[in-house]
This record gives structure tokens, C-alpha cells and sequence, in this order.
């Protein structure tokens, strides 16, 4: 699966009449950009599977040194476990997630960069608009 970095559009409307402005996506909606990082769905190697127990998942393809996610601890090539306690297995898990939630809450994300887990707490608020 390649992902494909053109044009960014909005997500959608989030509730009544508010823009959610942390989630942008592709075109082919095959990248997600989110708080300077933005994920891909991929096929996870063998070590991966075991400790994911799934044969695909979301990774962070690339963090902006400047922005929340790295910030708070993100890294590039980590793979999203669990985002609020929810299991995230693919984009479209994370998209459901996100526009359940209110954008003024942090996101808490359970993940794996190959040596261990890291769990990390993203603030929002100063992404809102």
C-alpha cells in the first residue's frame, strides 16, 4: 500500500456547524495529518503482528519537530496501538475516534516503536481554532 501525499482537505463537520481543524487526509484518503505527524496504513511485519495481534495498522510515517506530536513524544515509524482505548487497526478507526471526541480533550494514544510501549497524551487546545 503506497501512501499518497497530494492535495489536504478538511475532515468533516464535527458536530453542529464546527470544523474539526487537527484532522487532515489525502485525497485518496491513504495519509492522515494530525498535530504535525501524519499516519499511513500499512502491513505490519512479523515482530509487529505478534504484539499487535493484527495484520495492519496505522504508523507515524513523519513528525514535525515543531508541532504537538513530537512534542508530546511521538515519533516516526511508531504504530497507534489504541487511541483513547480504543483498538486502531486502520485510518478509518482513528477518523471514528477523533470525530467522537470533543476537540477541546486531550487524545491519549497507546504505542509501539519496535522496543517497547509508550503511552502519550495529546492537548489539542492550542490546535483549535
Amino acid at each position: 500500500m503506497k501512501p499518497s501525499l497530494g492535495m489536504q482537505q478538511q475532515a468533516p463537520v464535527t458536530g453542529p456547524d464546527r470544523r474539526d481543524t487537527r484532522l487532515r487526509y489525502d485525497d485518496q484518503k491513504t495519509t492522515l495529518s494530525l498535530l504535525g505527524m501524519t499516519l499511513t496504513e500499512v502491513e505490519l511485519d512479523e515482530e509487529r503482528r505478534k504484539k499487535l495481534g493484527s495484520k495492519q495498522g496505522v504508523v507515524v510515517q513523519v513528525v514535525d519537530r515543531e508541532r504537538d506530536a513530537y512534542l508530546a513524544g511521538v515519533r516516526n515509524g511508531d504504530v497507534v496501538a489504541e487511541v483513547n482505548s480504543t483498538r486502531i487497526t486502520k485510518l478509518q478507526d482513528l477518523r471514528k475516534v477523533l470525530r467522537e471526541q470533543d476537540p477541546h480533550e486531550p487524545i491519549f494514544m497507546f504505542l509501539w516503536d519496535g522496543r517497547g510501549w509508550r503511552f502519550v497524551n495529546l492537548s489539542f487546545v492550542r490546535s483549535v481554532t
